[in-house]
């Protein structure tokens, strides 16, 4: 019931059960830039060529702890079943099987990936040179969509339906 947020260049924030203030949870400054919770767990991640990796917060308290992944431009994060997922910017999208280990390459196309989301079995994928991409029942390749080229860059679920945002746009 506690929402995360967290500040490229900046800490990562906490509501507790969804109510109130976001309070700082004095991480140290790091280009955060994507979030999500496998259980208990939360996990966030970092780009930049100079400290980009995957960090854990473990059963939602104290420090965000580096996962030793390999520096990348790390951007949105999501989670199907017991698997984590983290895309990259110009780069691939990552798995780590079973909340464990490390993210391993699912070899895609590499794509100015953005944000993910899951909804059902699915994962989905945007990046921003210009389109929403589909992995059914969490394997094979990420295929498009068809969607309008657009600058996609963040994404979600509710209710039974995804959204997508755009830079200096919508969101649709």
């Amino acid at each position: 019931s506690d929402v995360y947020a967290c500040v490229y260049d900046g800490d990562i924030y906490k509501q507790t059960n969804g109510k109130g203030d976001f309070v700082a949870l004095s991480q140290t400054s790091r280009r955060w830039f994507g979030m999500t919770t496998l259980g208990s767990d939360v996990y966030a991640c970092v780009s930049g060529v100079s400290g980009g990796d995957i960090y854990k917060q473990t059963n939602g308290t104290g420090d965000f702890v580096a996962l030793g992944q390999t520096t990348r431009h790390w951007h949105g994060m999501t989670t199907l079943g017991s698997d984590v997922y983290a895309c990259v910017y110009d780069g691939d999208i990552y798995k780590q099987t079973n909340g464990t280990g490390d993210f391993v390459a699912l070899s895609q196309t590499s794509r100015q990936w953005e944000g993910m989301t899951t909804l059902g079995s699915d994962v989905y994928a945007c990046a921003s040179d210009g389109e929403i991409y589909k992995q059914t029942n969490g394997t094979g390749d990420f295929v498009a969509l068809g969607q309008t080229t657009r600058i996609w860059r963040g994404m979600t679920t509710l209710n039974g339906s995804l959204y997508a945002s755009v830079m200096n746009g919508s969101i649709y």
